[in-house]
C-alpha cells in the first residue's frame, strides 16, 4: 500500500495498515490470530460497518420512540435549531 493519496496526503487508512502489518511482521508474533484487534481496526477504518450499524440502531429506536411516545424522539430533537447536542447532552447550556 502506498503512503500517498491522489490528492498528496496520507492515505486514510494508512496509520491502521502500518499497525497490522507491524503486528503481522513482529519477531514476537507467533500467529496472525495475534494481531486480530489491529486487523479489526484496519478493517473498520476502511469500511466503517461498526460504526454503520450502530447509526441504524439509533434510528432504528428512535423511529421506535416515536411510535410508542417515549424516550427521545426526532422531534424533541430538532424542536429548536442548533440544539440537537444540547438535547443529547453532548455539550452543556450556558
Amino acid at each position: 500500500m502506498q503512503p500517498y493519496s491522489r490528492s498528496g496526503g496520507t492515505r486514510r487508512c494508512f496509520y491502521e495498515f502500518q499497525t497490522w502489518m507491524s503486528c503481522v511482521t513482529a519477531a514476537d508474533t507467533t500467529s496472525i490470530k495475534q494481531c486480530k484487534a489491529t486487523f479489526e481496526d484496519y478493517e473498520e477504518c476502511l469500511h466503517g460497518l461498526k460504526d454503520k450499524e450502530k447509526v441504524r440502531l439509533m434510528l432504528q429506536q428512535m423511529k421506535d420512540n416515536e411510535v410508542h411516545k417515549n424516550g427521545v424522539t426526532a422531534s424533541e430533537l430538532y424542536k429548536a435549531s442548533n440544539t440537537i447536542y444540547e438535547n443529547l447532552d453532548l455539550i452543556k447550556k450556558e
